[in-house]
């Protein structure tokens, strides 16, 4: 099986299952400034935490009508920090969403898209998160590597090297196989969060109720090949502490 087959299966399944596919089509549509500024912050924002908390904080910002990065560039840093604060880490994403906020003003004066590189200097900002901004917020065709993608394709094809391959090789694997279009590449990255989130989890994976069971070699195979396990071993390893 192909990474390009696999995308059309997962296109396939979740037309099947949410036909709107509400959790990710706000994502990859193009937006306006509003939209663009809820799914930017929610990019820090989700960093070390859920979905839950992010949504608290971002409901914070909109009550008390910060809406646009013009607007969060004016609020006084220790009232920022407050309203994030169910999000964590409230002092780092605070300065973080300040630098983001200086980045997207000079977008919109008419600068250039923003580099990779640029999205990197801001503190707090690793490369998952810059080739988010880059596919969500700017429409580049950049491959979004996870920990989700891991997972998911280090299941499907049975091979734990995926779960260490480093993160510009398995971009490069993405990109081979795929179209190098902002919304393939957005799309493909969506429903693998949502399917990890539903089906295929770190502990215990819902296997027998996968829409994929049939093509994946660890759903299949786990029980009969013991060496597939090494992969189940290797997700639940946990981090090494510096």
């Amino acid at each position: 099986m192909e990474l390009n087959d696999l995308y059309q299966s997962l296109s396939m399944s979740y037309n099947r299952i949410d036909p709107h596919h509400e959790t990710w089509m706000l994502w990859l549509k193009k937006k306006s400034e509003e939209e663009l500024f809820e799914v930017a912050i929610g990019t820090i924002l989700v960093q070390n935490t859920n979905w839950i908390n992010v949504d608290l904080a971002i409901s914070n910002l909109f009550k008390h009508n910060i809406t646009s990065f013009k607007r969060l560039k004016a609020v006084k840093c220790a009232q920022l920090e407050v309203l994030i604060r169910p999000a964590g880490f409230y002092k780092q994403k605070a300065q973080s969403l300040y630098s983001l906020a200086e980045i997207f003003l000079d977008y919109s004066k008419g600068s250039k898209t923003p580099s990779r590189n640029d999205l990197l200097r801001i503190k707090g900002v690793g490369k998952e998160t810059a080739d988010s901004l880059l596919v969500y917020c700017f429409y580049e065709a950049v491959p979004i590597v996870g920990t989700y993608t891991r997972r998911f394709i280090a299941r499907m094809f049975g091979k734990v090297k995926y779960l260490k391959e480093k993160y510009e090789n398995i971009q490069e694997i993405i990109s081979n196989s795929l179209d190098r279009d902002y919304y393939v590449l957005g799309k493909f990255h969506a429903l693998i969060v949502s399917h990890c989130q539903q089906f295929c989890q770190k502990i215990l994976p819902l296997c027998e109720q996968c829409p994929l069971e049939s093509q994946c070699i660890y759903g299949q195979y786990n029980q009969t090949q013991p060496e597939l396990m090494q992969i189940q071993n290797s997700i639940n390893k946990p981090k090494s502490v510096k």
